[in-house]
């Protein structure tokens, strides 16, 4: 089994519009939606045409305005204001507790907004901030909280990566730094609680350079995976207005394209 799972739905129209494309007419399974973005309404009135779309909550604490505005973690005008090293350090029982109640009504919203006998499929999350062992222990409760029966774990295998695409672009795009750390913090997550089913995760060492050639190996596969891609369509995002300039970035990227016109590539 294959979950090809779409990131950053109700990010910016063209996420949402590749997403949705990527699930009509190509290999998306699942997508992730995140609950405090600016096109988070247009997700959702689609979602109810996709019955079969498993769908997600991408918590969020690094990106865009809060649903809850707290010092803590917003500025003045409720926009977060935390990186990922911030989130790392602090383990104020205060702070933890201000952003359980931010992703409990990320998750909340979500569930409020699905339609009428759909239910979450997973939790994951923006920038892999749930994987910091003590935030994670507060998704897990969550999930357990709603029902949800998948919380992603990043416990990508390196040799089997390398061995499956031949490639060493992570050594330049810095891929190599961020698995070490969420491989690290997987061994502790994964003690704690088992809610990702035997689900391997793969596709942190080549973040959004996905090509059809990965995915159709990965379908060939004896195991189960889940492919994390981020599909867009840039053109449509020229006007949208970006938090900070590393995400405008990223989301306008040709890359997006490509990852899009390899999922187009294969069906389900």
């Amino acid at each position: 089994m294959l979950i090809i799972n779409a990131d950053d739905l109700g990010m910016t129209p063209g996420s949402n519009s590749a997403i949705f494309d990527g699930y009509d007419n190509g290999a998306i399974t699942h997508t992730s939606i995140m609950a405090n973005c600016d096109y988070f309404d247009n997700a959702m009135s689609d979602i109810a045409k996709r019955k079969e779309l498993g769908l997600g909550v991408h918590l969020n604490l690094t990106y865009a305005n809060a649903l809850i505005p707290n010092t803590l973690y917003c500025n003045k005008n409720g926009i977060f204001n935390l990186g990922y090293l911030e989130l790392l350090k602090n383990r104020d029982k205060q702070f933890l507790a201000a952003i359980e109640e931010e992703l409990d009504a990320q998750i909340t919203r979500v569930i409020n907004a699905l339609p009428p006998q759909r239910s979450l499929t997973h939790l994951d999350s923006h920038r892999h901030i749930h994987m910091i062992p003590h935030i994670y222990k507060i998704v897990v409760k969550l999930a357990k909280k709603y029902n949800i029966k998948r919380v992603r774990l990043i416990n990508e295998n390196t040799l089997h990566s390398f061995m499956l695409t031949k490639r060493f672009n992570f050594l330049l795009n810095g891929g190599i730094i961020k698995y070490l750390l969420l491989r690290s913090f997987s061994a502790i997550d994964s003690r704690y609680a088992n809610l990702y089913h035997g689900v391997k995760f793969y596709s942190i060492l080549y973040t959004g350079v996905i090509g059809k050639d990965i995915i159709k190996k990965l379908q060939n596969a004896d195991e189960t995976y889940e492919v994390m891609v981020h599909p867009s369509y840039p053109e449509l995002d020229k006007n949208v207005h970006f938090y900070d300039e590393a995400e405008k970035a990223y989301r306008v990227s040709n890359d997006r394209k490509k990852e899009l016109e390899a999922v187009l590539s294969i069906k389900k």
